[in-house]
């Protein structure tokens, strides 16, 4: 039976407690018991056990509650299932056999990303799969945890529900993981003696527990390639925590920023759901200002419905909150389409994000009119909507200001304008940071390595952010081996240094090196071929004597060098070309083959968001704006 399509049939519900510490709490249950048994198909009489088993043989109101939310809220829930998921699991459950559960559903976690990446996969759905055994002890230990728990701090029911009763993280295999194999690393009347504060609890659960940072050892062990290569990322490091945290009764959440409005990709992380500091903004969050945060939860929360037109997968998924309150200063935005089809239900709010305008917010659209709720400021967002999976976008970028004013950015085609282009992505601080830590370096010269000192040619005292710069060489004298060294505390960096003559012809050296201060030398060493190669993806940083070694001595005129970067600029040979957006669409300026670390366009449109693209290589690529001169990444 497919599911998805049932979670929004029903009206939203609240399951109301009493008998708690505070007198009425509200549970989101979008879907009832009922509707949620109804849909469990064959499986209801398991379901239904644990309802009787709390209401017949163990009367308890509070846990029967517990197994109503629960149920409510699982149908949509389900976990990764095919081929590679079970021989994934079977090498977790084997290597780690004489490890605590919880180690083994971190490793479920990871290996259900692999298997989706792999494709081919199926779900199975918890409505249809669990049992009752496992929903009455999964209970039970919650029930038992939050026992522990309240000896030292007033966890609420509404906080117990919502973050140590659930039995699921994400899309894992169903597992009993709230054992009490960590338990002992605990004294509770300690705790008791010197107060408690959570975050002091937490940190020390952390030391003591082996939570994501041991886990990497496990990688070794496993038989799969595909777990042994696989490469952990913030998603597995907040999964991690909540899962030890939750054993332990920490009241945790897992934040995330689906799409950076000013930076690639993603980001997760936890925090404590301290009731006493909820109406405070998240200071613990680590991430920069972004369009919307979004909180994973357990409950059933309400997403558009819409037969006729695509649903992004993200929007799909009815398992989060919108949380952008807790940590930005938000406006509303509202948009009118000037057109849109009848059928047209949703608009959906874009960011720019890994090459694409990707969905972080859903609003529905009446007479093609949108309010997107709460979102950041100072960021540019695209609305679109969706005529079947054609992908339709509004007409111009709006620029949501750090006032809330709204600035669409139409491009005047009357206003031209030529533009000297010298970088494709947001500028990185660490640039100046590398190209400080050059300054000083100097360059040396001799015939014979074994008689010092060496000739002293000339010091380095500028640097062109993430380019290439020269240094002019003021001799005519021959070397055979010309080095460069650090003469200060910095750590400097290169990507490249190139030996050059007036005519622009590269030298050809013999090999490379580096020299100890001991005097031992390290011929075409690793160190050394990253600093005078040309991939300047590589680098070297230069704690000793680094060099080249010419088949006989030749004259240099020109260093050419460059610091440690990010290969998002200009360079000769490559291919650019650069676009802007109107009416709806990209529209390109052409295509031109860089002969410089620049590249120039004329009659350029002003006030565009426009987009410089490398056709030759590279992934890294954002949006910009040219305002008073200046380009503005987005």
């Amino acid at each position: 039976m497919k599911l998805i399509f049932a979670i929004l049939l029903f009206s939203i519900l609240g399951v109301t407690m009493t008998g708690c510490h505070r007198d009425v709490v509200v549970v989101p249950m979008l879907v009832d018991v009922n509707s949620a048994l109804k849909l469990s198909g064959d499986n209801r009489g398991e379901l239904q056990k644990v309802l009787d088993y709390y209401r017949k043989e163990k009367p308890d109101s509070m846990k029967l509650k517990a197994a109503e939310y629960l149920i409510s809220n699982m149908v949509a829930h389900y976990a990764v299932a095919g081929e590679t998921m079970d021989r994934l699991k079977r090498d977790i459950d084997s290597t780690l056999r004489d490890q605590p559960d919880a180690v083994k559903l971190m490793f479920y976690l990871m290996a259900a990303r692999v298997a989706i990446a792999q494709g081919g996969n199926t779900v199975e759905y918890d409505l249809h799969k669990i049992t009752s055994d496992y929903l009455i002890r999964n209970i039970e230990q919650s029930f038992v945890i939050w026992e522990n728990i309240k000896n030292h701090y007033d966890l609420s029911c509404e906080d117990f529900f919502k973050y140590i009763l659930p039995y699921r993280i994400n899309n894992e295999p169903l597992i009993e993981w709230k054992d009490s194999a960590y338990y002992y690393l605990y004294n509770f009347d300690k705790g008791d003696q010197l107060g408690f504060s959570l975050g002091g609890y937490q940190g020390y659960i952390s030391a003591k527990v082996p939570t994501y940072y041991n886990y990497e050892k496990f990688k070794e062990q496993f038989s799969d390639s595909l777990l042994r290569k696989y490469k952990s990322d913030c998603i597995d490091r907040a999964y991690g925590t909540q899962i030890i945290n939750r054993i332990f009764g920490i009241p945790t959440a897992v934040d995330f920023v689906p799409h950076y409005p000013t930076q690639e990709n993603r980001h997760y992380w936890t925090i404590l759901r301290d009731h006493r500091y909820v109406n405070s903004k998240c200071y613990y969050s680590y991430t920069p200002y972004t369009a919307k945060v979004y909180r994973k939860t357990s409950f059933i929360n309400p997403i558009p419905e819409d037969k006729d037109n695509f649903i992004p997968h993200f929007i799909r998924d009815p398992y989060k909150i919108d949380v952008t309150e807790e940590y930005e200063n938000v406006v509303d935005l509202n948009y009118t389409f000037k057109t849109f089809k009848s059928n047209t239900r949703y608009g959906y709010l874009c960011v720019f994000n890994n090459l694409a305008w990707n969905e972080v917010a859903w609003s529905e659209m009446r007479g093609g009119k949108v309010m997107f709720e709460k979102i950041g400021r100072d960021i540019m967002y695209m609305p679109c909507y969706y005529d079947v999976k054609h992908q339709v976008f509004a007409d111009y970028p709006l620029w949501v200001r750090s006032n809330g004013e709204v600035k669409p950015l139409v491009p005047d085609k009357k206003r031209l304008q030529k533009l000297r282009l010298n970088r494709k992505f947001t500028y990185n601080p660490s640039g100046d940071y590398n190209g400080a830590a050059i300054i000083g370096v100097q360059l040396y010269a001799t015939n014979d390595l074994s008689k010092e000192p060496y000739d002293s040619i000339a010091v380095i005292r500028h640097y062109n952010y993430m380019a290439y710069d020269t240094l002019c060489v003021n001799t005519m004298k021959k070397y055979k081996y010309w080095m460069v060294k650090k003469v200060n505390y910095n750590y400097p960096a290169f990507a490249s240094i190139k030996f050059m003559q007036d005519d622009g012809e590269v030298l050809t050296v013999e090999s490379t090196f580096t020299i100890d201060p001991t005097g031992k030398m390290d011929k075409n060493g690793l160190l050394s071929r990253n600093i005078f190669n040309d991939d300047l993806l590589d680098f070297g940083t230069l704690s000793k004597i680094a060099g080249v070694e010419f088949k006989e001595p030749v004259s240099v005129d020109v260093v050419k060098y460059i610091t440690q970067n990010d290969k998002n600029g200009v360079y000769p040979g490559d291919t650019y070309e650069l676009l802007y957006f109107d009416k709806g669409e990209w529209v390109s300026l052409g295509r031109k083959v860089a002969s410089a670390d620049y590249i120039e366009y004329e009659n350029v449109p002003s006030g565009a968001l426009y987009w410089l693209r490398n056709r030759t290589e590279g992934k890294e690529e954002r949006p910009f704006t040219v305002m008073n001169g200046r380009v503005r990444f987005w």
